[in-house]
């Protein structure tokens, strides 16, 4: 078994986080096409998608650079996770997180998962919270290994549109 390290983010790593996340939602892309179902919609929704999600996940790592975990096997980044913490409502939110997809099924997504729980308990967090963005294939990996550290879903969330 191969050892998995989690660290912080560091400026270095911010182009290759930047990739992960944008081929992590690739499948994620494609899937929500369908449920769209209306071509035209779906490419004006989804217009410069890949770079709206590096640009998310850049910010972040610039500007919040301790809000931002790295995981590595054997010195090679493998998965990244970001999050937030509101010590007003006692809510840590993890945010945008993937994991290469030549490395997904490694537990290193419940081991980020965990390492920023434990983040949020010892700054005195009350709730962890995340979110996905459907029920579809694309999100499956996610959802398990939510659920694999301990999250219940609360709800789901639909949006319509109208064509006008």
């Amino acid at each position: 078994m191969q050892e998995i390290t989690i660290r912080p983010v560091c400026p270095g790593d911010i182009e290759t986080i930047c990739g992960i996340a944008v081929s992590a939602w690739q499948a994620i892309h494609d899937g929500s096409r369908k449920y769209v179902g209306d071509d035209d919609l779906s490419e004006r929704l989804s217009r410069n998608w890949q770079s709206e999600k590096a640009r998310q996940v850049r910010n972040k790592a610039e500007k919040s650079p301790d809000m931002v975990l790295v995981s590595e096997i054997n010195g090679k980044i493998a998965g990244f996770a970001t999050f937030d913490m509101n010590q007003e409502t006692g809510i840590g939110e993890i945010g945008n997180n993937a994991v290469t997809p030549d490395c997904q099924g490694m537990g290193i997504g419940s081991a980020m998962h965990n390492k920023v729980l434990e983040i949020f308990r010892l700054h005195g967090m009350k709730y962890a919270i995340v979110s996905t963005g459907y029920e579809d294939e694309g999100h499956a990996g996610a959802r398990a290994s939510y659920e694999k550290a301990g999250f219940k879903k609360m709800k789901a969330s639909i949006t319509y549109s109208l064509k006008l």
